[in-house]
């Protein structure tokens, strides 16, 4: 499970908890509840709590009522509750621990039994992180396929082809990623798997392997990898889905032939992208993501935008007028303008003319997440695309905001915005094309000359007196163990 998915400011104080008995495990769940409640204008959030900050909005939808709160309570944010240093798990903790409504991470634990394994489960609304075991028995494997959330395992080296068909039940997201090699029969097994399959730690890929992994029915992520036989460039060129290749650094014009035939998102980090290689990937169908660098010349540029659907160019961070006439000739999904999408999310700067050569673009969306500045005359000229997206910018003027306020695109997306008079946003939010942050739509009883931040509740309970109680908690299971 990727440490990327939220952080708080109270996973230094759970981390120093070695050791939970049931009663501390229950106390410690209920003081990461974050009840998620209806109000008028949709799902009360508290932006000030920085447990609540750290789920991005990520929710668990369960039913409320049985466990005692209101009818308004429709579930519950999935707070990240760090116990990396928790030494051994008894059943009677599991049980406690298993609901928790968020990501629970037991990075310290080697070893689970098969009854802890099928309490941990049953544990819902969020990730299940057991990066330390080395080992995992069949029945473990099979109880733990069916945990309701992402479910991480990066310490495993092997994996029992019969261990691979019970995590395979797992629909989410499935973290293998000290798996050097796989079996046959163990490809077969994890190509059932329906969610997204991380197998960042393969070194070795024979093609039979592949063959076998190109049918997985979910997202497939295979990071290892530096270059690819032109066995396994075949058998991933059959593939139908999502493919993420960011170790493959070169291809051959014979493996990228190959390659082009698959369908579906392709997606490279590190591959050395030359003429050859660029005019094989024109040939792909689906969205691609290539990290190109500002090295790339006009003819790859050229080769590259023929490709049928979305493109990502990872690595670009400046533009000229040049290089953006022959970005916005993008071509269309099948002759059908909008469908498809141009991501330049590096770019940091650009200049009005190339602004307004970018908004003849018509091939679909238009992200430029990497402007973090917007003056109102490159403003002017990128409000003329008709499907735009600046998350990215995070503060504007009122001069800016009333130019985005006239935007009469499908689509303007300004959801990074955090500080912004209520002048401006009076001129933005009246318009339905712009999305804007939540909170934003309730800033009208600010007076005009404050800024529009988040609207919060307060939290049920201060964070220093959380922290004393998580204190309180390690320091009774020190004591434990010291006895």
């Amino acid at each position: 499970m990727s440490s990327s998915i939220g952080d708080s400011s109270f996973r230094p104080h759970t981390g120093q908890i070695r050791h939970l008995d049931a009663v501390q495990a229950r106390q410690l769940v209920g003081l990461f509840e974050r009840p998620v409640v209806s109000d008028q204008l949709g799902l009360a959030y508290d932006a000030s709590d920085s447990l609540t900050a750290a789920t991005k909005g990520e929710l668990a939808i369960q039913p409320a009522a049985a466990d005692g709160h209101s009818a308004a309570v429709i579930g519950h944010y999935s707070t990240h509750l760090y116990l990396h240093e928790l030494l051994r798990l008894p059943l009677s903790v599991a049980r406690e621990l298993k609901q928790h409504r968020g990501h629970l991470y037991l990075d310290k634990l080697v070893a689970v039994t098969d009854t802890v394994a099928e309490e941990l489960a049953k544990h819902m609304g969020g990730g299940l992180s057991l990066n330390n075991l080395r080992q995992l028995s069949v029945p473990s494997a099979r109880a733990l396929g069916r945990h309701a959330g992402e479910l991480s395992l990066n310490r495993l080296t092997s994996l029992d082809a019969n261990a691979a068909l019970g995590l395979a039940q797992n629909e989410y997201q499935l973290y293998l990623g000290s798996l050097g090699r796989l079996s046959p029969v163990a490809a077969a097994a994890l190509s059932q798997h329906r969610g997204d399959l991380f197998l960042e730690g393969l070194k070795e890929l024979p093609g039979r392997v592949a063959s076998h992994l190109a049918r997985h029915r979910g997202k497939l992520h295979v990071h290892g990898i530096a270059g690819l036989s032109d066995a396994v460039a075949e058998a991933f060129g059959r593939r139908q889905r999502f493919l993420c290749l960011q170790g493959v650094e070169r291809l051959t014009p014979v493996q990228a032939q190959l390659l082009a035939s698959h369908r579906g998102p392709l997606l490279f980090h590190r591959l050395a992208v030359d003429d050859a290689v660029a005019a094989c990937l024109a040939r792909h169908e689906g969205s691609l993501s290539v990290n190109v660098g500002n090295g790339i010349t006009l003819l790859q540029l050229e080769l590259l935008v023929q490709h049928v659907g979305q493109i990502v160019l990872v690595g670009l961070t400046t533009i000229n007028e040049r290089q953006a006439r022959v970005l916005a000739s993008q071509n269309n999904w099948h002759g059908v303008p909008g469908l498809s999408g141009l991501f330049l999310d590096d770019i940091n700067r650009i200049t009005p003319p190339v602004a307004a050569i970018l908004a003849t673009h018509q091939a679909g969306g238009l992200s430029l997440k990497g402007l973090s500045e917007l003056t109102e005359d490159t403003a002017r000229e990128l409000v003329r695309h008709p499907i735009l997206c600046l998350d990215g910018i995070s503060s504007i003027s009122d001069g800016v905001a009333k130019i985005l306020g006239r935007y009469e695109g499908a689509t303007l997306s300004l959801k990074g915005l955090k500080t912004i008079s209520t002048s401006a946003i009076s001129k933005l939010r009246d318009n339905p094309a712009i999305e804007l942050p939540r909170w934003f739509y309730g800033a009208g009883n600010l007076s005009p000359d404050q800024s529009c931040t988040a609207l919060a509740e307060p939290p049920k309970m201060g964070p220093l007196e959380t922290i004393r109680i998580i204190q309180q908690i390690a320091g009774q299971g020190e004591q434990m163990l010291k006895n």
